[in-house]
């Protein structure tokens, strides 16, 4: 049965969260829209963001399944510092999606899921939270720590699933629509030298089946569960008995053989609003960088994102890798080579990982001209980027991109 937080429980979880809707009312660059006090007691702080006649929206996301590899490490080493980073995740997908169009982030409202609300757990995920909402330059608004028993999944005694909406401004003449795209027009590209909140089933499935081979001779969790059952004499349907999916719930400890990957993996998102914001010259200020279209590079990498901008007119890109491979994504294309000539299976080939994550590209901007390209790149670098020109839109409706060809 699931429980409600206790009333301390709820105000140790609500009051660190609370302290860094405080420390971050301040983060958004133009003043006149960070949240300003309206009421305030010593327990409750009432707020309002006055839009000075610029329109407002939402947008909703997710973190996915990321916070599996922090509850693994901290199962492994009790340290709740792994926790840390995942607000850069969870925050990432708010932040990219809401940049891309050229609209601009004021902040996010959260809702923190976990099956037990751990203090010190908690403070690390608020820590992060302030950690990510300074880098993006937004403040958190608002949210809710909740406390759902077995109902919230994951590895170990203590887990975690966070979702947010994010509150963003319009303003019609910094709109980045993708109706000027045009053959010829450079693509510049921001490097994503980690694995974003996107395709971790896919990792998962690879370090796993990774781990099995290595440890016990089967290649798959069901081999494994299978040989497990037989060698006990048992041939019920345990999904059945049990009211799920049991093989799903049967979770492999392979972070304790790849402990080093999983660290890498949990490596924190890159967050791209302020590139936007700085490259349009903020909400009404004059335009540093003629940006025509953008795309934040997730589920899908650069084949679906590419095709969701350019299809509706028509058009194509090429792009050249000119970042390096994440180390996260080097490792798990190295244990995919090991795995399939010891077992003849291939789990995933290397147009396959090009679909499946950003291989080094965490955001695209399209440019009007070559000036625009290198006034983006230098304003990338002030602000601790890495961008480059990677290729440009083209005539044709196809996607090219690390020797591979995507049409449509």
């Amino acid at each position: 049965m699931a429980t409600e937080l206790s009333p301390d429980q709820k105000g140790q979880a609500s009051l660190t969260f609370g302290e860094v809707i405080v420390q971050t009312r301040n983060n958004f660059p133009d003043p006149r829209f960070r949240p300003q006090v309206i009421h305030e007691t010593p327990q409750y702080h009432l707020y309002g963001i006055d839009s000075h006649g610029y329109m407002t929206w939402v947008t909703a996301d997710g973190i996915g399944t990321k916070p599996e590899l922090a509850e693994r490490l901290y199962h492994l080493t009790k340290d709740p510092k792994h926790f840390e980073t995942l607000a850069f995740d969870t925050f990432a997908m708010i932040d990219g999606d809401v940049a891309r169009f050229g609209h601009f982030l004021l902040g996010i409202a959260q809702i923190v899921d976990m099956n037990v609300a751990t203090p010190e757990v908690v403070t690390a995920l608020a820590k992060g939270a302030k950690n990510a909402c300074d880098e993006g330059r937004f403040a958190l608004l608002n949210g809710e720590t909740a406390e759902l028993g077995y109902r919230v999944s994951g590895y170990g005694q203590t887990r975690v699933n966070w979702n947010a909406v994010g509150k963003y401004l319009i303003a019609p003449n910094k709109l980045v629509l993708g109706t000027d795209l045009a053959p010829g027009q450079p693509l510049v590209a921001v490097r994503e030298p980690r694995l974003r909140s996107n395709g971790l089933t896919a990792a998962r499935s690879i370090i796993e089946n990774s781990a099995l081979l290595k440890k016990s001779e089967v290649t798959t969790k069901t081999d494994f569960i299978n040989k497990a059952l037989s060698l006990l004499d048992i041939n019920e349907n345990l999904s059945l008995l049990m009211g799920h999916d049991f093989n799903e719930q049967v979770l492999i400890p392979w972070h304790k053989t790849y402990p080093e990957l999983t660290e890498e993996l949990l490596k924190p998102s890159t967050l791209y609003g302020k590139l936007m914001y700085e490259a349009l010259g903020g909400i009404d200020g004059e335009k540093k960088v003629d940006i025509v279209g953008a795309a934040h590079i997730t589920g899908g990498g650069i084949p679906l994102k590419m095709q969701r901008l350019l299809e509706p007119l028509g058009l194509g890109a090429t792009l050249d890798s000119v970042f390096p491979e994440p180390e996260g994504i080097k490792s798990l294309i190295d244990l995919v080579n090991q795995y399939d000539r010891n077992t003849g299976r291939q789990l995933i080939n290397d147009r396959d990982a090009s679909q499946q994550w950003n291989r080094g590209i965490g955001f695209v901007q399209a440019v009007r001209t070559m000036n625009d390209a290198d006034e983006d790149i230098k304003i990338a670098k002030d602000l601790g980027y890495e961008a480059k020109v990677a290729g440009e839109i083209t005539n044709k409706q196809q996607i090219e991109f690390r020797g591979h060809t995507w049409t449509y």
